[in-house]
């Protein structure tokens, strides 16, 4: 605050703040009648959508302009796996999710890794029949486990190599290639969902205004059962033949996000007589 000479004498006048440009502002809304799905990782998929006012009044036109407030406001989850031209009503199976149509976005778990999916947003009514509003893209999700495949060799021609390490900020730090590997699967990642604006409130991820720190924090977590029993026994865990090694051990490696885990494992004696059963759970909950 100072005194303007060219002003009344004891006024005071504000200095003019300075201007801080920082682009256009993201819309809430496109005008598009769509949703769109994202995987997040095997067990996960990320939904959003965007339901028009007019698409609203031609539901109200064909099922009474109530019909929002009688029904119930659902995801239907359809496993399309192996499913040629999906239409609604041939998918091996389904699940309905409910939720707010002003939700707009909606993390979805699925029962079952490394299948495909299609997501429908509609109306279920008191009755049972199920009203479609949006129906979204297909997407397939990752298997929970290594790879079977062992015998591929992957390779980055060193320019690109060179590239991703700057990206990733691995250049200054020392570490080693396996650390490397899982900090770039996550840095990417976490590129991906940033850039392709999935989520509302997308602008939040601004960079702070002033001089750019360099301290950083990545955190995750893996789940890994791991055991042993007869050679000759037959395995299975959550429902799946697991492969026994030579001497009756085994380890599977799972993803772990946030939400809760079952794991059923079962053996079964070669003759099968003996069965013995351990169920293992396990709750994340990142904070």
């Amino acid at each position: 605050m100072t005194q303007n000479p060219s002003s009344p004498a004891g006024k005071k006048v504000k200095q003019a703040e300075g201007f801080v440009d920082v682009g256009f502002s993201i819309p809430e809304t496109y005008g598009d009648d769509r949703i769109i799905i994202l995987p997040r990782d095997p067990y996960w998929l990320f939904a959003y959508w965007e339901l028009t006012e007019g698409k609203k009044q031609e539901i109200r036109k064909s099922y009474g302009d109530d019909i929002f407030d009688k029904a119930q406001i659902v995801l239907r989850i359809h496993d399309v796996t192996g499913v040629k031209d999906f239409n609604g009503s041939n998918s091996i199976g389904f699940k309905d999710n409910p939720t707010s149509l002003n939700a707009q976005n909606w993390y979805i778990r699925v029962d079952f890794p490394g299948r495909a999916w299609c997501v429908e947003l509609g109306l279920k009514t008191k009755d049972g029949k199920f009203i479609l509003l949006l129906r979204s893209n297909i997407i397939s999700l990752p298997m929970d486990r290594v790879s079977d495949i062992t015998d591929e060799q992957w390779m980055l021609l060193t320019g690109d190599y060179d590239q991703l390490l700057k990206m990733s900020g691995l250049d200054k730090i020392g570490v080693g290639s396996l650390e490397m590997a899982k900090f770039l699967a996550k840095r990417w990642e976490m590129l991906s969902v940033i850039s392709s604006g999935a989520f509302s409130g997308v602008s939040s991820f601004r960079k702070p205004i002033g001089k750019e720190r360099k301290f950083w924090l990545i955190a995750d977590a893996e789940l890994i059962i791991y055991g042993a029993t007869e050679p000759t026994a037959t395995l299975t865990v959550s429902g799946k033949p697991i492969k026994l090694n030579p001497d009756g051990t085994f380890s599977l490696r799972f993803a772990f996000p946030d939400g809760f885990q079952e794991h059923a494992i079962k053996a079964v004696s070669e003759d099968g007589v003996d069965e013995r059963r351990i169920t293992i759970t396990a709750e994340r909950k990142t904070k």
